[in-house]
């Protein structure tokens, strides 16, 4: 019978040991100083989660900033993720609401004019019309500017990040702009330029910056280096204004994201594998069978049907085997699912699609705590940090096709409108803080994802049609068209 090793002594006390055989009063004095500071330590430690005991054991304790702390295993999330939008059904379902709520169909533009200049407006309108909300703003000539919008939000949930790049167009090309969007992955980012460069700067990853901490520009590979034709490709610097680099910063000082699926990635893999052995399970549970006993040559009994009488030798024996059951399944599923959708933001409901246990009230407490989710990455993180810049190159693309002013005219955006689940009553709401001045028409119809310009000039134009034409509405109460009086037999 083996017995367990002793605990190996701390360093210190080795050490110690190894010096006593010669200078045992430095020994001892090294001895003391140990004693007092740990001591000193028991008695300085007052929080068990700074994991001074064994039950934090396993925390990982580092003093790395932003930056260093995602540099070993940000491209390696980002490959596990994209795996799992492949082969895991969770991800794929948790990263399209994810953008079903954010993007939708799409963050709006419109134009605004301080002195109601309506040719300018119109002018603009026009052009975003034709360029932005077509195949035209795309370099690969497949999606819209709304469509690019959910393209890299989709990217930014499973990489962390994600850059737009601004590629110039001659007017001979035939845009209606002069120059269009192009998608891509981090992967282009060449990380391999990092620290100081000739010229003076700093480049962290591939993205360079000047002497103040401002991005100057990123090198960027010309191929995707995981491409057929990659491997090595050569890199381009691009200057900083031609590139869009959103993420979400999590700490102070990061400069690049960290997949979104991060704290789930393995959570997600192994309810998966879960999930396919509790298949397997109930594939060999629906598989039953007799096992007949006979001392003679057996016979096949074939297929037992219902009601099936059998003729066996008075010494023959059958049993049926006992396939095994599943228990517990459903709970833990669900218990573990609601881990998945509270770290990536989201209801349970959201989440799987199982409203069976959700009503009216519950649903409604469950979007009172999302919104403010999807409010932040709405506003903080797609229109501040893409659509914005979007606006900038939409105005300085105006400027030279069509010799307008930025100053002259904004270009703001609207969200899409989120889904209710009982219309009526939340009309019903906005109408009665509208009436009592708690809030605008205008920003009821943008939290509907409506332009509230275009919408008050559509009610504007039904009527004036209206009025000529002599049609009166019920709902129409400010200028209601004049009855038609029957003049027969004046």
């Amino acid at each position: 019978m083996s017995r367990k090793a002793p605990a190996q002594p701390p360093l210190a006390s080795r050490v110690n040991d190894i010096i006593a055989a010669f200078a045992p009063r430095l020994a001892f004095q090294r001895e003391m100083a140990l004693s007092q500071r740990r001591a000193l330590t028991s008695m300085s430690g007052h929080y068990d989660g700074a994991g001074r005991t064994t039950r934090a054991s396993d925390f990982r304790f580092n003093r790395t900033d932003a930056i260093e702390a995602g540099r070993a295993d940000r491209s390696r999330l980002s490959w596990m993720s994209r795996d799992m939008l492949r082969n895991n059904p969770r991800a794929v379902r948790g990263r399209r609401q994810l953008i079903n709520h954010v993007v939708g169909a799409g963050i709006l533009p419109s134009v605004h004019t301080e002195d109601d200049d309506t040719a300018a407006r119109d002018e603009v309108d026009r052009l975003i019309r034709r360029h932005c909300l077509t195949r035209n703003w795309d370099v690969d000539g497949r999606l819209t500017m709304l469509g690019q919008q959910a393209l890299g939000f989709g990217t930014i949930v499973t990489d962390g990040e994600v850059l737009f790049r601004r590629r110039f167009r001659r007017t001979s090309d035939g845009f209606p702009l002069n120059f269009q969007v192009q998608v891509l992955e981090a992967d282009f980012l060449n990380a391999q330029i990092d620290g100081k460069l000739a010229n003076g700067n700093t480049a962290i990853q591939g993205i360079e910056f000047d002497a103040i901490g401002r991005r100057v520009a990123y090198h960027i590979f010309a191929e995707h280096p995981g491409s057929r034709w990659g491997a090595m490709p050569p890199t381009k610097r691009i200057l900083a204004e031609n590139i869009i680099h959103a993420f979400d910063p999590l700490r102070p000082g990061q400069q690049r994201g960290v997949s979104w699926f991060a704290p789930v990635v393995t959570l997600l893999h192994e309810l998966q594998k879960y999930q396919d052995g509790q298949v397997k399970r109930q594939e060999v549970a629906a598989m039953f069978a007799a096992i007949w006993k006979t001392s003679e040559t057996p016979t096949d009994l074939g297929e037992l049907a219902p009601g099936s009488v059998l003729n066996i030798g008075d010494e023959d024996e059958i049993d049926f085997t006992d396939p095994p059951t599943v228990e517990g399944y459903e709970p833990f599923m669900r218990v573990t699912e609601r881990t998945i959708a509270s770290a990536l933001g989201l209801t349970y409901d959201q989440f799987t699609g199982d409203t069976s246990q959700s009503n009216y009230t519950s649903h409604r407490a469950g979007r009172m705590a999302t919104d403010p989710n999807i409010r932040d990455w709405q506003q903080n993180l797609m229109i501040a940090q893409v659509c914005d810049r979007f606006a900038a190159w939409i105005e300085e693309a105006v400027q030279d096709v069509a010799d307008l002013d930025p100053d002259s005219y904004e270009i703001r955006w609207t969200p899409p409108a989120r889904p209710v689940v009982d219309p009526s009553k939340d009309a019903n709401a906005d109408k009665a803080e509208i009436e009592a001045g708690l809030a605008s028409r205008r920003s009821k119809l943008r939290e509907r994802g409506k332009d509230p310009l275009k919408v008050e000039a559509e009610i504007a134009e039904e009527r004036a049609a209206a009025k000529a034409a002599s049609v009166g509405y019920s709902t129409d109460k400010h200028d209601p068209a004049p009855a038609a009086t029957d003049t027969k037999g004046t």
